[in-house]
């Protein structure tokens, strides 16, 4: 997982060190929906004490997933308790050192795909709530990589795997532009994405993914946000 040739963009999983610096957190939170999008549907019987579960795919560093906390518990006056993944143990020890909230907000290093390292943290954690789903799982320009790494069938998993486990799934597609953009990058390093030229889901990738929530998971458009300064948008699906 370390860069390449001293460049903090040439990396496999989208593991950037320095993420923050170049993707406002700040104004992503600016792009996202108000109170009503992220309400869980009526038929959810729970108290409003009954804390809010949010799963953050990909988080990095944390930046971001302490101000959705923020967000979130202003918009919906509850309790609101997120558990954050990522696949680079030095990201998840930064977002454990930095994190001022340790009530609410907790963090672990898996691999998504690895049943092994991933599972068991998760269902301990809804457990620990005495809840069998997450209210939200968000994956914020995390598909690419998940893609580029195991296949058009890897992300699909991906994307199954993940939407039995909430009951709002939020996504962040990047563009095929920024597939041509990482193997470039990765490519002057002497290395490439093996599996980047056998991809199927390619130029209309965003729209492959939407299909598939929407046909294959019975998924329903709930809100896209206006494009981030990366032309990417924030897509909700209940």
């Amino acid at each position: 997982m370390e860069r390449r040739n001293n460049d903090p963009g040439a990396v496999q999983y989208g593991n950037f060190m320095n993420y923050y610096q170049f993707n406002s957190a700040v104004e992503r939170v600016k792009l996202l929906p108000s109170r009503d999008i992220w309400q869980p549907k009526l038929s959810d019987t729970r108290s409003e004490n009954t804390p809010y579960l949010v799963l953050d795919v990909g988080c990095n560093c944390g930046v971001f997933t302490q101000l959705l906390q923020q967000f979130l518990e202003e918009q919906l006056q509850r309790p609101v308790h997120v558990l954050g993944v990522d696949i680079d143990e030095r990201l998840i020890e930064r977002a454990k050192a930095e994190n001022t909230c340790l009530d609410k907000i907790s963090y672990f290093t898996a691999d998504v795909l690895n049943a092994d390292e991933f599972d068991a943290p998760v269902q301990a954690f809804l457990d620990q709530h005495q809840c069998q789903k997450f209210d939200v799982i968000c994956c914020y320009s995390i598909t690419m990589w998940i893609h580029l790494n195991h296949h058009d069938n890897g992300l699909q998993f991906f994307l199954r795997k993940l939407s039995l486990m909430a009951e709002l799934f939020v996504v962040e597609p990047q563009p095929w532009k920024c597939y041509q953009t990482a193997e470039r990058r990765l490519k002057k390093t002497g290395e490439v994405f093996p599996l980047f030229l056998q991809l199927k889901w390619r130029s209309d990738v965003e729209q492959q993914i939407q299909q598939y929530l929407e046909q294959e998971l019975c998924r329903r458009s709930v809100y896209e946000s206006t494009p981030t300064k990366w032309q990417r948008r924030i897509c909700f699906f209940r």
